[in-house]
């Protein structure tokens, strides 16, 4: 029976088989002080969980599940050509992105380097230009790579600073792990080498060096390494077997340090060698719930730290002699309404970026005759209500001239240079959007009170001649809040749609995220990590009482750890919300954060807690969305998975829909699973397939407020 082709009237009605679960004093492996003897959860559909992902049942049970997916939405086919058409409408196929160079010469480097897309064609195109003569060679088709293959990721593409070299990494299963491919550019000749498998493909040429770190069997990184080359010798740099850290490794922007990173999500822990000495030696002692970043500039270490009950950081400064924390003095004065992000040093130049009432800005900071002048330093301006700034291009140590970006809502992704020294700004060029004219459009910024008092911001956009203010608008409602990562209003021309249809357009900024500052984030994890979803559903309150959409009319949308928001929104307050659109969702969280033999588990308990332990159990058991479904009128659903994903596993949303659909009380609302079979986390790279993704989405929203 090929069940992709039949068409299945009746929604699967997978067994329950109950398996029982255990959080707490199992065994040794479940961390410390955890419940003793250990508490059971039951969970009618553990079996869906295939760890291998090949247990044939499981497998069936998912190709049902697509089938009748396509069979409830089989009426849409219409709906979902003139979606894609619409998308497709406001993107420019063919199209270069800005050329920039890539060698120690910065801006009069011989070769500059971009990425071009070319109608009718899925994947980009690698070229560099030759500045002298102007002549464009294609260096790399992504779509010669691509053809035939169900899945392609090629990801961190790299060019040897001596314009002889490229590399980058292939995935062709969605696990996020690389196959590393080197060729000579001159001759096309692929390079032989040693270098295993690379989780998250995370490495960097150095002259004829590569470092690159290494994943353990649950993905967690924990290795560091170098390869030459040119001899073929290998060695190891670090290694830390503690679960709860992840290593990562950077590059000072003089060249002269690497950084080691072996923190957690509380603490921070970090290593510095020179490519001479690769002995790492350690910055500072380490010390719980203290985070830092380190950055290296004429001889100095600029440190960004919390320290001192600094939540939103500060920046201090030490002698490259002497990094112990004692040594340490300010160098700028913490102000707790502005959040430092990150520095790029140049050498005459500090660039400072940060956050103060949700916008993102640069600050420039001058170095003259061996001093930082900060009474002399200044803004990146753009005349925008809503500020993105972001540095775009910094092509060598010693430059004066960079490139930043700006863009918001309903203004595409502009490029500027700007000369640090004049301070003078010119304009490069903004990324076309065919059919589309920002002027039709309004942006707004709300404030929601949430169950405590706090106010939540939103960023909302909608079609200024389409909206309404009378409650008769439908919403689109879209946030994440966990990690710290936010979702700035930042332009995307796959909302156009949307707003063209009359619907008003929404980003939560729920605590969890960094909007407001790392406190904003604090605030939104661990023992307060309920917050994000109270935040979210009093967004969704205010919406409805302010008059941007009625009862019912909101859709909400999250991805991973979103759909972790959007899932508990939903259990939470099921009679909110008419849509939600779960990507592969992060639901099933008691289950997932017991269990240290999943990938990316043990990490995690220092950002949601470990359900083993008698507090953590108790505050997560409140939320998770899996373990709150009660009979109940539920909303539309459509949770996408993908049968790879290293990061969800594809059974959380497998388990989610079919729970809802035990319990749900209405007959009428669509509950469907749509599982990828052949990609991860991310989806589909062809950037067609992903429109037509999109469009499926939107197809099933607008079907959603039919019934």
């Amino acid at each position: 029976m090929n069940l992709n082709n039949q068409n299945i009237v009746n929604s699967p009605v997978p067994e329950r088989i109950v398996h029982t679960t255990l959080f707490g004093n199992v065994d040794s492996t479940r961390g410390e002080n955890t419940i003793n003897p250990p508490v059971e959860l039951d969970d009618p559909y553990h079996w869906m969980r295939s760890d291998d992902r090949k247990n044939e049942k499981v497998l069936e049970h998912l190709k049902l599940e697509n089938s009748y997916t396509d069979y409830v939405m089989k009426d849409q086919d219409t709906t979902k050509d003139e979606l894609y058409h619409e998308l497709l409408s406001h993107i420019q196929e063919t199209y270069d992105s800005y050329p920039l160079p890539n060698s120690d010469n910065g801006w009069d480097s011989e070769y500059y380097y971009f990425t071009r897309t070319t109608e009718g064609k899925s994947y980009p195109i690698h070229c560099r230009m030759n500045m002298k003569t102007q002549v464009v060679t294609e260096l790399l088709d992504e779509n010669d790579i691509a053809a035939g293959k169900t899945c392609c990721d090629i990801s961190s593409f790299s060019i040897t600073k001596d314009h002889k070299y490229m590399s980058y990494g292939i995935d062709l299963t969605g696990n996020e792990k690389y196959d590393l491919k080197i060729y000579n550019i001159e001759t096309g000749e692929a390079f032989e080498h040693i270098i295993p498998e690379l989780t998250y493909c995370d490495y960097k040429w150095h002259h004829e060096w590569i470092y690159y770190t290494i994943g353990d069997k649950q993905n967690r990184m924990y290795q560091v390494w170098r390869y030459n080359t040119l001899t073929k010798d290998t060695n190891m740099i670090y290694e830390n077997m503690d679960e709860l850290i992840n290593v990562g490794f950077s590059m000072s922007n003089d060249n002269k340090y690497f950084f080691i990173s072996a923190g957690s999500y509380e603490t921070s822990d970090i290593y510095y060698f020179t490519h001479q000495d690769t002995k790492p030696i350690q910055f500072t002692p380490k010390i719980t719930n203290h985070k830092y970043s380190i950055d290296h500039h004429e001889g100095n270490f600029l440190i960004t730290t919390n320290k001192d009950n600094s939540s939103n950081f500060m920046v201090m400064i030490c002698n490259e002699n002497n990094t112990n924390i004692d040594s340490w003095e300010k160098f700028i004065e913490y102000n707790e309404s502005v959040y430092i992000k990150y520095i790029i040093e140049l050498k005459e130049f500090i660039l400072i970026g940060y956050k103060e009432n949700g916008n993102n800005l640069v600050r420039v900071v001058p170095y003259e005759n061996n001093k930082y002048e900060l009474n002399k330093s200044w803004n990146i301006e753009v005349e925008d209500s809503i500020k993105n700034i972001s540095i775009y291009c910094v092509p060598k140590y010693d430059c004066r001239e960079i490139m930043y970006s700006q863009n918001s809502l309903k203004q595409p992704h502009s490029i500027y240079k700007l000369d640090l020294t004049s301070k003078e700004s010119e304009f490069i060029r903004q990324k076309p959007v065919p059919n589309y004219d920002s002027s039709l459009y309004i942006t707004e910024r709300q404030y929601a009170p949430s169950h405590d008092g706090t106010m939540v911001p939103m960023s909302i956009v909608y079609r200024k001649d389409m909206f309404n203010k009378d409650g008769t608008n439908k919403l689109y409602l879209y946030g994440y809040g966990s990690y710290g990562h936010t979702v700035d209003p930042t332009f995307k021309s796959t909302i156009i749609p949307l707003l063209d249809k009359g619907f008003v357009y929404v980003i939560s900024h729920v605590r969890g995220g960094s909007f407001l500052g790392f406190k904003w984030y604090e605030d939104g994890k661990m023992e307060r990590k309920i917050n994000t979803f109270h935040d979210f559903n009093a967004c969704a309150e205010h919406l409805i009482r302010e008059n941007y959409t009625f009862d019912k009319g909101i859709t909400i949308e999250g991805r991973s750890a979103g759909g972790l928001l959007v899932g508990a929104a939903m259990t939470m307050r099921p009679d909110l919300y008419n849509t939600v659109i779960a990507g592969v969702p992060f639901v099933d969280v008691m289950n997932t954060m017991c269990d240290p033999t999943i990938p990316l588990t043990i990490p995690e308990w220092e950002q949601w807690g470990n359900p083993n332990q008698q507090k953590y159990y108790d505050l997560m058991i409140q939320y998770s969305p899996y373990d709150n479904i009660r009979d109940n009128n539920y909303p539309h659903i459509l949770a996408l998975g993908g049968l790879n994903d290293p990061r969800v596993a594809y059974w959380e949303p497998a388990k989610f829909i079919a729970k809802l659909r035990h319990h749900n009380n209405s007959n009428n609302n669509m509950m469907l699973l749509k599982t990828e079979l052949e990609q991860g986390h991310f989806g589909g790279m062809d950037r067609y397939k992903h429109l037509k993704e999109t469009a499926f989405s939107y197809a099933f929203v607008l079907k959603s407020y039919e019934k």
